[in-house]
């Protein structure tokens, strides 16, 4: 091993030192991918170092903590001669190294207008004369292009560059593939159930992206998709988390965590939570590009043509996608845009980015190994499993909701209570229905929001304790609040009362486990409906359908 060799004071000849090179955290998830070529060779010492050049450089340390990597200093790394440099990104800082570097972008291609960077409003950032060329010299011996589009950009933007351009395919899209058979254990890691369908958000960075265009669209869908329904899962680029800081992140999200939101932490393996999506929508970042080729009906919700550089494979992706609509429902378009986007062929152009399907890691080995003139290994490495995801979300889950109630009555005078719920801590965000349906609110004792408790219709008690001490909260709750009714768990039942006195147990007999919250509801709806019979009921939450039984309880029976 490698480490043996330096241990018992061996020459390097017999190792091949490679140095990975970061600027912002963005580069470290393409390089896992394309490290995968190359990580399980003994014949390798592979060092990291941090390029300071990027404002979103910041705590780049943290996540190759984690890792437990070989960092060294980036002075330390331009004193040492390397057999091969691979860096996520192109920077004429890299000609400080000693060996033949590799570039590559961190995303689906060359496609943003950065001037700063470029000095060309007409290059793409990494294919620029200013990034490529040190002292007349190309800097990179190897420049990565994930299709042949790219040869075209490259030829426009520096043609003496394109003697150095190899094919390498797209190792995250290849990696996402190879784990498309786990989407359903990427559902259960998000929470989400049987029948619940899962819409995905990305932003990347600046004003022109999801968030820096409309930044309450989280809430708005959020607040638009009937809970027990729809969940909501947000991607951020890393550069966001940079800029603006965890602490500040959470801050800003904190009414969508606690309406429901799951976030994916930067340093997890994002594109296991794409994979798990039925929709998305998204700006002109490559997570977008990424969930469209996956098929994954999409809307386009940022802006981005002023950003992105004519020729490139995101432009053509940003027009063909459907623009979100801000006037128009968003539940409407996620249905929608859900039942057409087959026949948009948006699936096509998203996937035009990524060429050499299924042959990125053997056409990096082919490349990284000419680079340091060492025989490759016999086999072509496969593309990792991804890690457990590591997402944030409210443990205690949604605890006020918006209830909307309607009653049917079947042939067999069956009663049926239907319950579509909406996070209360965004009832800012509620579009006006127009029905008769007007919501209820319904408040867990979890809440801490003290206004929500204080004016809720139904107040729900779901932590199980003995019989006294629920109808004993109940009677409280019901005269010291506004409230209508109140309910709380006592082991298998929900014992329920009312401001008028009414008490009932409220036992499951069939289908599926609905929680109290829903429960209490539908009674309420009996409750205030007139005319109705409190025996037996259905209840309908979402795709789950549960039967119950309703018992009075007599004057004295368990009365505080």
């Amino acid at each position: 091993m490698c480490a043996a060799a330096e241990d018992s004071g061996e020459t390097w000849s017999r190792v091949r030192r490679v140095c990975v090179v970061l600027r912002t955290r963005t580069d470290l998830s393409r390089v896992l991918d394309v490290l995968r070529a190359i990580d399980g060779d003994d014949r390798l010492a592979i060092f990291w170092t941090v390029n300071e050049g990027s404002q979103f450089g910041g705590k780049l340390r943290d996540p190759l903590a984690l890792l437990d990597v070989r960092l060294i200093d980036w002075e330390l790394a331009r004193t040492m001669e390397f057999n091969l440099v691979i860096a996520a990104h192109t920077d004429d800082a890299l000609g400080d190294l000693l060996g033949p570097v590799a570039t590559m972008a961190h995303g689906t291609g060359y496609n943003r207008r950065v001037l700063y960077r470029t000095l060309d409003l007409d290059a793409p950032v990494g294919l620029s004369t200013a990034e490529l060329v040190r002292d007349g010299v190309i800097v990179a011996a190897a420049i990565g292009l994930s299709c042949e589009s790219q040869v075209e950009q490259l030829c426009r933007a520096n043609p003496s560059a394109v003697p150095y351009a190899f094919q390498m395919g797209d190792p995250t899209w290849d990696r996402m593939l190879a784990n498309l058979g786990s989407r359903e254990r990427f559902r259960r890691r998000l929470g989400v159930t049987p029948g619940q369908k899962l819409v995905g958000i990305s932003s990347t960075w600046g004003r022109d992206s999801t968030l820096g265009y409309d930044h309450r669209l989280v809430n708005r869908v959020l607040a638009a998709l009937p809970h027990d329904e729809y969940r909501v899962v947000l991607i951020l680029h890393p550069n966001v988390w940079t800029l603006h800081s965890g602490f500040s992140v959470r801050g800003l999200l904190s009414a969508a965590s606690e309406a429901g939101l799951i976030t994916v932490m930067p340093t997890s393996d994002w594109p296991a939570a794409l994979i798990a999506t039925d929709a998305f929508i998204g700006d002109h970042g490559s997570v977008s590009v990424y969930a469209a080729a996956l098929g994954r009906p999409f809307l386009f919700a940022g802006r981005g043509d002023d950003e992105l550089v004519k020729g490139s494979t995101t432009l053509d992706f940003v027009r063909a996608a459907r623009p979100l609509d801000p006037a128009v429902d968003l539940r409407d378009q996620i249905v929608d845009v859900m039942a057409t986007y087959a026949d948009s062929g948006v699936t096509q152009v998203a996937r035009q980015a990524m060429g050499n399907s299924g042959e990125s890691l053997r056409l990096l080995q082919v490349r990284f190994y000419e680079l340091m003139a060492l025989d490759p290994p016999a086999q072509v490495p496969h593309p990792r499993r991804y890690a457990p995801l590591e997402v944030e979300r409210d443990e205690r889950g949604v605890t006020s909701f918006l209830s909307r109630m309607s009653l049917t009555i079947g042939p067999d005078c069956a009663v049926t209570v239907s319950v579509e719920r909406y996070p209360a801590a965004l009832a800012e965000h509620h579009r006006p229905v127009d029905d008769d349906r007007a919501p209820v609110l319904v408040v867990d004792e979890h809440e801490s929001n003290r206004d929500l408790r204080n004016t809720a219709e139904v107040r729900v008690r779901s932590d199980d304790n003995d019989a006294d001490t629920v109808w004993a909260w109940i009677a409280r709750t019901v005269r010291d609040s506004q409230c209508f009714l109140a309910a709380g768990v006592h082991e298998s039942r929900l014992l329920v009362g009312t401001r008028l006195g009414a008490k009932w147990e409220v036992r499951r007999t069939g289908g599926a486990p609905i929680d109290s919250a829903a429960v209490a509801a539908a009674v309420y709806h009996l409750a205030v409906e007139p005319g109705c019979v409190m025996t037996a009921l259905e209840v309908q939450v979402g795709v789950a359908r549960s039967t119950l039984a309703i018992t009075r309880v007599s004057a004295n029976a368990h009365s505080p």
